[in-house]
């Protein structure tokens, strides 16, 4: 079984995190983000690696996960007129 596009650009961050632990958060971002590591801005690839970015450098803006689903916010639900159940 092959890696996915998001387990390779997890890996891809940690070895550039490791490799430039001089850089700030935000010159790392920078430099990351010119030095894309697949070929197109486009696609999967290039949606996982985004994803991977969020995931490092803005952690707040993932959504939240219940059992594998994306867990709507408070205020997603009562703009739909819904609650959110109890765990």
């Amino acid at each position: 079984m092959s890696d996915s596009w998001t387990d390779i650009s997890a890996a891809w961050l940690q070895e550039q995190i490791k490799a430039h632990p001089e850089m700030s958060r935000e010159e790392l971002r920078k430099w990351c983000s010119k030095n894309y590591p697949f070929h197109q801005r486009s696609g999967w690839a290039y949606k996982a690696w985004l994803k991977a970015l969020r995931a490092y450098f803005n952690p707040q803006a993932v959504p939240q996960k219940r059992a594998g689903r994306i867990e709507p916010s408070a205020a997603e639900l009562e703009a739909r007129g819904q609650q959110r159940l109890l765990p």
